[in-house]
This record gives structure tokens, sequence and C-alpha cells, in this order.
């Protein structure tokens, strides 16, 4: 009962020491837009937030359900780094996130194009109750294009003016960010405690542009900003896994502690009146800030596992940032078609709630996966099923796909 109690506490303590996140602003210097009440506009670091590698194909068919489970390298280190206790001896692993790209030639004929980005790759060593394991990893968005179909309202202008917008892309390029992981594990009889110590350095760049739907149908209508972010810092992450025989309970706190210095400058172009009839271009002073509290996300999550047949896991998360607060549900599960050797995986993620400057933004996203194990190599591949429908009809889709050796 003492054993139990003690576990119970510990799950809290990681749940609770997750804090709020901070709002990165910048100073517009010159005349305020005539309509306009601030002088200040917020250029969050939280719309680049959170940051995530997939973790591991496995991870990504269960739809991320993966914080009681937690059970290969790439997984363990994304979600719950309690879990690294239940690899073998020597584990290593890599995750790729490949994309394919398709249009049409100067010929008119369609192409398609693939690429791959190296979102994980790490070592991890079991001693008895101890483990260990050093990773590389960015986020899985590199390079990532969004199109909006219907007016939103969730960017300002340089002097703080709100705009609307209807034609609107949005590229985020994380290729220049990359995350140093160290991460430790003990297990304690039933319980299992772990931690990770994540240094980050690198660059992002994001690119929008646009048509103001403020003014439709005027000339002068036009926007783009190009913002570029210089990250140089550590966050740490928590986690606790309760096995319980078949029956298993996790939780994790991301970002629970850090220290994160950042640079910021916007280029902003556009041909109305921002500022005041500013000309078509303005270029904002490097702006410079160290934060401690970097987007802390909590899960809790359980887990059935039935052997090496069948494994259903479901997670609770809640992110909580300055401009937008989120909580998602997640569902997976795992089946063994041929025990040990051929799986297949399905998983959901639900937002409860996903609102930014109180603007509704919640989706539905649905996975699919398979795993091979092959002696010391595992090899799993997973996709959204809407990339996945894409991809068999010829259009863009992305999968992942992770490689693992234990011995």
């Amino acid at each position: 009962m003492k054993k139990t109690m003690l576990a119970a506490s510990l799950i809290c303590g990681v749940f609770l020491m997750a804090q709020s996140a901070f709002a990165y602003d910048y100073l517009w210097n010159g005349a305020a837009h005539t309509n306009s009440l601030v002088t200040k506009s917020k250029l969050n670091v939280d719309a680049y937030l959170p940051w995530s590698s997939g973790g591991s194909a496995k991870a990504m068919g269960m739809g991320g359900a993966f914080t009681a489970v937690a059970n290969d390298l790439g997984g363990a280190v994304e979600y719950n780094p309690a879990g690294l206790t239940q690899l073998e001896h020597v584990n290593i692993s890599a995750l790729a996130i490949s994309r394919r790209s398709t249009g049409l030639n100067a010929a008119g004929k369609k192409t398609s194009e693939w690429d791959s980005v190296l979102t994980q790759a790490g070592a991890a060593i079991r001693l008895g109750p101890l483990a260990f394991a050093v990773s590389r990893k960015q986020p899985e968005n590199a390079s990532t294009y969004m199109t909006f179909g219907r007016a939103q309202h969730n960017i300002y202008a340089p002097d703080g003016w709100t705009m609307g917008y209807t034609t609107y892309g949005d590229m985020l390029d994380t290729d220049k960010l990359k995350t140093t992981v160290l991460t430790g594990a003990i297990k304690l009889g039933k319980l299992s405690l772990g931690a990770n110590y994540n240094s980050i350095k690198g660059d992002i760049t994001r690119l929008q542009y646009g048509v103001n739907a403020n003014n439709p149908g005027a000339a002068n209508n036009y926007f783009h900003g190009l913002e570029k972010v210089t990250f140089d810092g550590y966050t740490m992450d928590a986690g606790a896994l309760m096995n319980m025989g078949a029956f298993r309970l996790g939780a994790a706190a991301k970002n629970f502690k850090g220290s994160v210095d950042l640079k910021r400058n916007i280029v902003w172009q556009d041909n109305f009146d921002v500022g005041g009839g500013n000309p078509w271009n303005w270029v904002s002073p490097t702006m410079s800030e160290t934060v401690t509290k970097f987007a802390p996300t909590t899960t809790v999550g359980a887990a059935l596992i039935l052997g090496k047949v069948f494994t259903v896991g479901a997670d609770y998360v809640s992110i909580k940032l300055v401009d937008s607060k989120k909580t998602q549900a997640r569902l997976g599960a795992e089946l063994a078609v041929v025990p040990g050797f051929l799986f297949a995986r399905g998983g959901v993620k639900r937002d409860l709630k996903n609102k930014i400057d109180n603007q509704d933004n919640k989706v539905d996203e649905y996975f699919i996966g398979a795993g091979l194990k092959m002696l010391v190599l595992t090899v799993d591949a997973s996709a959204s099923l809407a990339s996945a429908k894409a991809g068999s009809s010829g259009d863009n889709m992305t999968a992942g796909v992770s490689a693992t050796l234990k011995f």
C-alpha cells in the first residue's frame, strides 16, 4: 500500500511541475495604425511549439498514445523517458519523415519527388535497473507548408493591427534547429522514473504571405513577413511509469524547466496602410530575450499490454501556452498479426480544446501503421489516414519510417 501511495505521489508530482509559458513581443516604433489601440505586436514563439520529432513510427502509428507504453527508444525519449528501462541491453534507432511532393513540369506532365528528414537518431544502453541514452532530434514539421481556405484573424501587422486574411500561405522551416537529448532512467520495483536534458540550438524561419481580408478588392492589399528566430539553451522533461503487469500507468511533464536565449528578426512587406502609410518594406530591430518557461506539456496515460499479442494505449495531453490552451485525447492499438514478426497499428488524435487567440482550431487525425521484426532489426512505418489516401491517388503524402537494432 505504501509503495502504491508513493508511486501515485511521484506521478502526480511529475504532472504538477509544468507551468505556463511566455509571450514574445517586439515594439513598433513608428506611428500606430489609425484604428489600432496598441503599439506593441505579439510575435509569439508559441506559434512554433510544441516541437515534436514524432519519436518512432511505432508511436506515430498508434496516434501518439504512448505515454504508458514507451517501449522503444525514440518513443521513450519523445513521450516518457521512464520507458527507457524497458529496453534491451543495447538499442540503436532512427526515424525519418518522408514526404512526396507532386506537381506539373514545364511540359504539363505530373511528376513526384520524395525527400526525407531525419528527425530522431539515438543509442541507448540498459545496465540492470539503470538505462541511459543519447539522441539527436529535430521537429518533424521541417519545411511544412499550410494554406487556409477561409478568413483567419490571428496574425498581426508590425504596428499591432489585427489582420484578417483569405488566400494565405505559411511555410515553417525547422531544418536548422537541432536538439541533443541526454536521457537517464531508473527502475525501482514496479515504478520507473526518467528525465531528459534537451540542449537546443539553431534557427527557425517562417514565411507568411497573403491577401488582407480587411480591405477586399483593393489593389493595395498584399503582405508577407519573413521571420528568423535563433534558439540557444536547454529544457528538461520528466516521466514516471508504473508497471502493474498487463496494466500500466504513465505520466510525463515536458519542458518543466529550462533557460533558452532567443533572438528574433522580421522583415515585413506590404502595400497598404501599416504604420500610417509605411512603405512596402520594414525591417525590425533584433530583439533578444531569455525565457525559463517554455511550452510546458503534461500527459497522463494508461495502457493494457497483453503479452506480445495486443497493446492498447490512451493519453490525455494538456499544453499551456500564452495565447492558446490545447487539450488532446489520444487512443492507439497494436495487434500482432503474426506474433513476434508482423504488427498492425492504428490510432487517433482528437483535440478537445485548441484555441489560438480565441479562434477554434480543433482537428481530428487518424493514423495507420505496420511493423516488421527480423531477428535484431525492427522496421516500422506509419502515416495519417488522410495522407495515405492522398498518396494512393498520387497526391502529396507524408509518412514516418523508423528502424531499430536491439542487442
